[in-house]
């Protein structure tokens, strides 16, 4: 197959699953699916990526993966949940392997980077992008490009510490621990004298939009430490949007909610769009894409001459 028809293959490394598709250097997903990391273990994770990529004829490898990425080199300084990928040259390992481009990238950088290649970001040069899940993912995009700071570390928003709660830790009370859904759900099975394990976010949000007195305040709790560290970034960065993802952006009233208790806190009048991120599963593997593509340009198609 031809180098300018072949298609690339990106992979979106989880702490549960890896998903990774077939796409077309427009972006189009042409083929997907995803296996397990068994609780990201790197052995489990590169042994699965080798064999799809052995059955694979691919113009090049786009990676999206939690932790500090050296993009430029594709070398993995800290890999967040992937503990076997510290300290680890993904990039080169590939590359000598399979002898294709490989790019590597943040994956909330990617989330961003799919928002401004085909998303709500399009016009934007200013934005952030926030992802809500078991902790708290950011990515900044700024003055037109994405900013990763001198150590690849920018935008990692779930470290910013919104309370001060007696007998904690400063990082107890970050960001990723009192503002995730993780933080709500183990608050939530506090509540429910269980575990972590045996409670669900439908669950808990069954019980606010039912109106139980004390689910809905660990949900306006929650509502409150998230829109405090937007309130954060919002006041420091001004950007033009706020774009959210994660699970809980598919809940219907989600946006709305996030945009009351923002209203509440905001005497200061600050002017923060939010708007919820225009792709789900996929955002991780179209930003990889999108990121290759930046670092391993397509060449022009020539034509011939008659």
């Amino acid at each position: 197959m031809n180098v300018l028809t072949k298609p690339y293959i990106a992979f979106d490394i989880g702490g549960t699953n890896v998903k990774w598709g077939l796409l077309s250097k427009e972006g189009e997903l042409l083929q997907h699916d995803l296996f397990s990391s068994k609780d990201g273990d790197s052995e489990t994770i590169l042994a699965g990526m080798r064999k799809i990529l052995r059955e694979v004829d691919v113009a090049g490898i786009a990676v999206s993966m939690p932790g500090f990425i050296h993009a430029d080199t594709g070398y993995i300084e800290f890999g967040g949940a992937i503990v076997g990928f510290h300290h680890f040259p993904l990039k080169d390992t590939l590359e000598a392997e399979f002898g294709i481009p490989v790019t590597v990238e943040n994956d909330v950088n990617c989330v961003a980077l799919a928002e401004k290649w085909k998303g709500n970001a399009q016009d934007l040069t200013d934005f952030v992008c926030i992802t809500v899940g078991t902790g708290i993912g950011g990515a900044m995009y700024l003055n037109n490009d994405l900013y990763r700071g001198h150590a690849y570390r920018g935008g990692e928003v779930g470290f910013i510490i919104t309370a001060d709660r007696p007998g904690t830790r400063p990082l107890d009370n970050c960001l990723s621990m009192i503002g995730s859904m993780r933080g709500l759900l183990l608050n939530y099975a506090k509540l429910r004298g269980t575990t972590l394990e045996n409670v669900t976010g439908e669950a808990c949000f069954a019980d606010y939009d039912n109106g139980d007195p004390e689910v809905i305040a660990l949900v306006d709790d929650f509502y409150s430490n998230l829109t405090k560290g937007l309130f954060n970034i919002g006041a420091i960065l001004n950007p033009q949007k706020i774009l959210l993802g994660g699970g809980i952006t598919s809940r219907g009233a989600f946006l709305g909610e996030m945009r009351k208790h923002l209203a509440d806190m905001n005497d200061m009048k600050l002017d923060i769009p939010l708007e919820l991120c225009s792709f789900g599963n996929t955002a991780g593997m179209i930003g990889a894409l999108h990121y290759h593509l930046q670092q391993v340009p397509v060449a022009p198609e020539k034509k011939l001459s008659l």
